[in-house]
């Protein structure tokens, strides 16, 4: 009596090589059959093509360096500039020469009030 193990059982009695060569036949015609009800399920997706991805990277690194680029030179920019003012500040200031002595100035006379002399009385 074979009880169902039949097939299963030579199956596993089998090396790699006698199994695949079963399946060559039936079970080739399923699997081929499975393999083409996914392919006509729908179409196929796009491929992302390796040239795009390889350009937008080049121009994703381009635009990064030149950011870099440009912010250190607004960094050197504002350090030279923040430098040579303080550089311009910390000078000593120059040795001033005196002034000339200051002229006297004369002051002003006073104007002589007039005095008031006395009228005659009329009469």
């Amino acid at each position: 009596m074979d009880h169902g193990m039949g097939q299963g059982a030579d199956r596993a009695d089998r090396t790699d090589g006698e199994r695949y060569q079963g399946m060559d036949r039936r079970e080739n015609a399923e699997l081929y059959a499975a393999f083409e009800a996914l392919l006509d399920a729908g179409p196929e997706p796009p491929l992302p093509s390796v040239t795009d991805a390889a350009v937008a990277g080049g121009r994703r690194i381009r635009r990064r360096r030149t950011a870099v680029a440009l912010a250190g030179a607004l960094v050197v920019a504002v350090c030279g500039v923040t430098t040579a003012v303080n550089v311009a500040d910390s000078r000593p200031d120059p040795v001033q020469q005196p002034l000339a002595p200051p002229t006297p100035t004369q002051e002003p006379t006073e104007a002589p009030t007039p005095v008031a002399t006395p009228e005659p009385a009329p009469g």
